[in-house]
């Protein structure tokens, strides 16, 4: 039985269309029957019920198991080009490898343990899994732009998931200011995620537009190796 050469390719496909549809069906589906708010949801406050539950978790699950898969195939793939640049880049080529494993094990673990009942777990491997994916991104977009291997689309997505993270980190800040005028404490929302009755402020909604807008340039950026895992297996 014949290895298939692009292996690698379409895993990276599959793990970028599932984790795509995951979470706009989790959104449909949730929002249609009433018990999240359509706009805008935190994308961790919609899976609270079932089947949001079960969808969010086995897709997101899956799709960044996948990811943890590809980070080890991408290690694998800097190494000459890292030995290549110099410039301590082999070694962090493998401090990279172990933070993106373990941003992607947090990442299964935040999309199964969900904010309503795991609020600080939830927390803490969302950070991780969010900053891991970051400086992945920037790692990976770094070597290959030193190798004559440059691609805007991915340059801007990196700089366009930096930029929607820290603004995530601001707005979520400030709604946070909100609600000490409110009498609640300043980490008040991390075990008391938004409902669908609550009353959104603005800066709670720029903080989801926010982490949507991030998690969409995570997946832009992530398209643009396709071309770099052609002809190669798992």
């Amino acid at each position: 039985m014949t290895k298939n050469k692009n292996s690698a390719k379409l895993l990276l496909e599959f793990s970028i269309g599932l984790g795509l549809s995951t979470l706009i069906i989790t959104y449909i589906v949730s929002t249609t029957s009433g018990r999240v708010a359509p706009f805008i949801p935190i994308i961790s406050e919609m899976p609270f019920n079932e089947p949001e539950s079960t969808i969010f978790g086995t897709g997101l699950g899956i799709s960044i198991f996948s990811f943890l898969i590809l980070a080890q195939v991408f290690h694998r793939i800097f190494k000459p080009l890292t030995k290549e640049i110099g410039e301590n880049y082999e070694n962090l080529n493998d401090l990279i490898r172990i933070f993106s494993s373990i941003g992607s094990v947090c990442g299964i673990i935040t999309a199964n343990f969900h904010w309503n009942n795991y609020p600080i777990l939830h927390g803490i491997t969302a950070f991780i899994l969010f900053t891991s994916f970051l400086v992945w991104g920037t790692f990976a977009y770094t070597v290959f732009e030193k190798t004559g291997k440059s691609n805007n689309i991915r340059k801007y997505a990196v700089y366009a998931g930096w930029i929607f993270y820290i603004f995530m980190m601001i707005f979520s800040a400030l709604d946070s200011q909100e609600l000490l005028k409110e009498d609640k404490e300043f980490f008040y929302r991390m075990e008391n995620p938004p409902t669908v009755n609550t009353e959104r402020s603005g800066y709670l909604n720029l903080t989801a537009l926010c982490e949507w807008c991030m998690v969409f340039s995570f997946y832009t950026g992530a398209l643009t190796y396709r071309k770099e895992l052609e002809g190669i297996q798992i």
